[in-house]
Order: structure tokens, then C-alpha cells, then sequence
């Protein structure tokens, strides 16, 4: 029989294996986003989500909207998240590192939106209910949000950076790595950005024509919320050997598919008007064709 025997470890040995298992998992979690950490950077929280569901990104400042504080801007996207939060001890210059990481942001990605100080909104916000980090949480003057979508792969990158009142800097980086599956669209995801923002985009597989899901759940939405009417706007990028105009009344003509098969689903047809702007109204964040669910009046 072998005996297992163990040995104590006192304070100074377990700061040691802390400090080994922050080395071994600092790679991975700077890895993970494609950003160089900087120097002097200690990983204090890494999750990774692998599971493919609807993510918001938020390419906005905090606003109250209907009394409701929500980002002024937001897309849904599918795909999984990992995120990973760094302390920088030896740092107390919160621009310096602010313009480290814009800096690398820019390297990857197309900067979609950034802000500072209280420009960007509730700090508690932030770092409670979108991050769910609480000690991201300082000084409003202190903080800086900036999103991007990587120039190969169509991923976002998010950075928050907060200096708490104690002057400490806390980074968090998130990434969204985006699904080339269908768009997840979720009833209760609609109706809640129909209500409080008057928009919600739908994107749509490349060359797809069946749109049974998306139109069943966007029915059971209006079905549910009675006061809204809806304009369609179809979007996408020209097709080879495509005018402008053609691809006008080809992205109407996708419009007008989706509100008939609406009115189908017993959607009366004074709530629904249909466009198609081809390529007029492009998205930066994303190439893919789409479709706009606005509220009218």
C-alpha cells in the first residue's frame, strides 16, 4: 500500500504556487483575446462560456431610455464569450493604459465605438450588470470602454478599464467569437429591444431564402405586443454585375417576402410596410445581409 503524505505549506508557499498558476494562465488568457498584456499585468478572473447563444454588444454609452438605463446602441450577435480581468499594480496613469490597449485594439480590429469618463455612463453599470465584475467599479471620470470587430474572423473585442478610488487599475477584456451557424433569434430578446429601443436587427445567412423560424418568432412578438407596427428594411452588399437599383428591388423584394409571410401568420397588414435599400445603409460591424425591424408610430 502506498502512503500518501503531506507536507504543510505556509504563507510564502502558497503565494508562490498563486503566483505559478497566475503565470501559466496569463498566455492563455492574453492568447485568447489576440491583444499583448501589459507589462506588469496579473490575471485576476478568466471565464470562458463555449456555449453558442445570443450575445449584446454594446456599441453605445449608457443612457436612460424609457426610464430604463440601456446602452444608446446595441447588436445581437451569436456566438460564445471568454473574458479575461486584469490588475495593474505597477500602473496608476489610467490614460497610459487606455492607449495600450486602443493601441492593440487597433492592430486586430476596426474600432466600432469608444468612450470615456462619464461619457461612457453608470460605472456601476458597467462593471455590475454588463461585466458582472464588481471591482471594475470607480469613478465615472475614470473609466474607458472601446469594442471592435477583428478584421479576419468578424469577432468583437471588448475592453473596459476602471481606476478605483484606491487609484488601482482593473482591465477587462471580453471576446465574442461569432458563429458562422444562423443567427439565433429569440422572442423575448425582440420584444424587450422593440419596446425600449425601436430597433432590433435581424442578420441573415448568406443566399438564404428560408426564413420560417425568424418569421414565426417575430409573429409571436407582435402577436404579444399589440401597440407595435413594423417597417422591414432589407439590406445587403451588391451582387457581381449588380446596380444599385437592382439591388434596391432585390432587398425589397426579400422585404416583402417576410411581411407577406407575416400576414400569413395572422399579423394584420396595416402594422407592416416593407423596403429594400441594397447596399445604401451599410453596417460597419457587419457584411452580412440583414434585415431591420423598426417601430413606427
Amino acid at each position: 500500500m502506498v502512503q500518501l503524505i503531506r507536507s504543510p505549506i505556509n504563507k510564502a508557499g502558497k503565494a508562490t504556487l498563486l503566483a505559478c498558476f497566475i503565470f501559466m494562465l496569463l498566455p492563455f488568457a492574453t492568447a485568447a483575446a489576440g491583444l499583448d498584456t501589459y507589462p506588469g499585468a496579473e490575471v485576476v478572473k478568466s471565464k470562458s462560456d463555449p456555449k453558442v447563444t445570443t450575445r449584446r454588444i454594446f456599441l453605445g454609452s449608457l443612457k436612460k431610455i424609457n426610464n430604463v438605463l440601456e446602452p444608446e446602441s446595441v447588436e445581437f450577435v451569436s456566438g460564445s464569450r471568454r473574458s479575461t480581468t486584469y490588475y495593474i499594480p505597477s500602473e496608476r496613469r489610467v490614460g497610459k493604459v487606455v492607449e495600450f490597449y486602443k493601441h492593440q485594439l487597433g492592430k486586430l480590429a476596426r474600432i466600432l465605438f469608444e468612450c470615456s469618463g462619464r461619457d461612457c455612463g453608470s460605472s456601476n453599470y458597467w462593471a455590475n450588470t454588463v461585466f458582472q465584475t464588481p471591482f471594475l467599479y470607480g469613478p465615472e471620470q475614470y473609466q474607458s470602454y472601446l469594442v471592435g470587430i477583428t478584421i479576419d474572423t468578424g469577432d468583437y473585442i471588448s475592453i473596459y478599464i476602471g481606476q478605483r478610488g484606491t487609484r488601482k487599475i482593473y482591465v477587462h477584456i471580453e471576446t465574442t467569437i461569432t458563429s458562422n451557424a444562423s443567427p439565433i433569434v429569440d422572442e423575448v430578446t425582440i420584444s424587450s429591444a422593440l419596446l425600449s429601443r425601436g430597433r432590433y436587427v435581424i442578420l441573415l445567412a448568406e443566399g438564404s431564402s428560408d426564413f420560417d423560424s425568424t418569421v414565426e418568432t417575430v409573429a409571436r412578438s407582435m402577436h404579444k405586443n399589440q401597440q407595435i407596427r413594423l417597417t422591414l428594411v432589407a439590406h445587403d452588399n451588391l451582387q457581381p454585375g449588380e446596380t444599385v437599383k437592382q439591388g434596391q428591388q432585390r432587398t425589397l423584394r426579400l422585404s416583402e417576402s417576410v411581411r407577406s409571410a407575416l400576414v400569413s401568420a395572422g399579423i394584420a397588414e396595416d402594422r407592416l410596410s416593407a423596403y429594400g435599400v441594397g447596399p445604401l445603409a451599410p453596417l460597419e460591424s457587419k457584411e452580412s445581409p440583414r434585415l431591420e425591424l423598426l417601430v413606427i408610430p
